[in-house]
Order: structure tokens, then C-alpha cells, then sequence
């Protein structure tokens, strides 16, 4: 008896050390967006808006032929995903200019600003990774003021593709995914609305 009970316990032992091994090698995984320590939450659970305008995202990166309208799009639709309702990206073109859009006047409750400062393709080639720094804010339509952002802040996000990189047909398209990857990483920090 004493004999059957050692080898239960030795082999409980024996089979719980790997098991051990193998989670002691495994880097411990944080959420999404966690790393985004400069983006704060203003007072965005206070206005909880529903309607968002998008506008063009602006680039004072110092580089060219950047993906701006991929940045947009993305961004509208992961304003979807976290439960906002962006306008029409085309009803949105139409009424804005740089003269004449208020914010609020198409009905609006916020406007999600992104301007890009930084993008470091120097990685591009060699690894398919890229460094995109950018300045987003939620500001309400009403007070548009970015000192009383409902959301934002700056963020820096590190796109590291080198593992998908032969998943993709094109150049084009791996930048593509490059650009989701790191605008999921931003948009990860924006509360989820709530309600309805």
C-alpha cells in the first residue's frame, strides 16, 4: 500500500514538472492597449456619445505616401466594434471643408481627431515592422475644446508583422494589415459605450 501510494506521488511529480517548465517559458500576456499609457479617458462616460464624424487624419509625420485613408477607415471601423456609430464617410466629406465644418453641425455628439507625428518604416523591409506615433482625441461636438477631450492623447505603436509576412499576395496588402494592427492597439484603450 505504502509502495502504490510513492508511486502515485512520483508520478504526479514527474508529470507536473514539465507542465511547470513549460508555463515558466511562456511570456506573460497583457491586454491589448495597455501600453497605450498616455491615452486617457476625459470625460467620455459622462456624454457617452453615439454619432461620431471621423475626418480626414492628418499627417505631419515628414514623410509621404502615407496610408491615410486605410488609417481612416480602419478607425471607423473599430469605432464600430467598440459600439459607436461613425456618419457616413461620404455624407462627412461632402459637408466638410476647413472653412466651413463646425463640429455638431451634422448632428454629431463627437469628432475623433488622428493626427500622425511619426512613422518609422526603417524596419519595413528587413522585418516587416514599422513604429507609427499619432495624437488622437475624442472631443465633444458641443465643446470641442481639446483641453476638455472626451478621450485621447498620444500613442506609440510598434507593428511587428515578420511571422504573417508570407500570408500576404502584396506589399500593399501587408501594410494594410500593418495599419489595422495598430489601429486596433490605439483603439483598444477607448471604452466600449455603453447602453442601448
Amino acid at each position: 500500500m505504502f509502495v502504490a501510494q510513492l508511486r502515485r506521488a512520483l508520478l504526479a511529480v514527474l508529470c507536473s514538472v514539465p507542465a511547470i517548465a513549460v508555463s515558466a517559458c511562456i511570456a506573460p500576456q497583457y491586454p491589448l492597449g495597455a501600453d497605450n499609457d498616455q491615452l486617457s479617458v476625459g470625460r467620455l462616460r459622462s456624454v457617452w456619445p453615439v454619432e461620431v464624424v471621423v475626418p480626414p487624419v492628418k499627417n505631419v509625420s515628414g514623410e509621404d505616401d502615407l496610408p491615410l485613408e486605410r488609417f481612416r477607415s480602419e478607425l471607423r471601423r473599430g469605432l464600430v466594434h467598440r459600439r459607436y456609430t461613425p456618419l457616413a464617410q461620404g455624407f462627412v466629406d461632402r459637408s466638410i471643408t476647413e472653412a466651413s465644418y463646425r463640429p455638431g453641425s451634422l448632428g454629431e455628439q463627437a469628432v475623433l481627431e488622428v493626427t500622425i507625428t511619426g512613422w518609422n518604416t526603417s524596419r519595413w523591409r528587413s522585418h516587416a515592422a514599422l513604429t507609427v506615433d499619432l495624437d488622437i482625441v475624442m472631443l465633444d461636438a458641443t465643446d470641442p475644446d481639446p483641453s476638455k477631450a472626451l478621450w485621447g492623447g498620444h500613442a506609440t505603436r510598434n507593428v511587428d508583422l515578420s511571422r504573417e509576412r508570407n500570408s500576404y499576395l502584396s506589399e500593399a496588402a501587408l501594410l494594410d494589415r500593418a495599419v489595422e494592427v495598430a489601429v486596433e492597439g490605439v483603439l483598444a484603450s477607448l471604452p466600449r459605450r455603453e447602453g442601448e
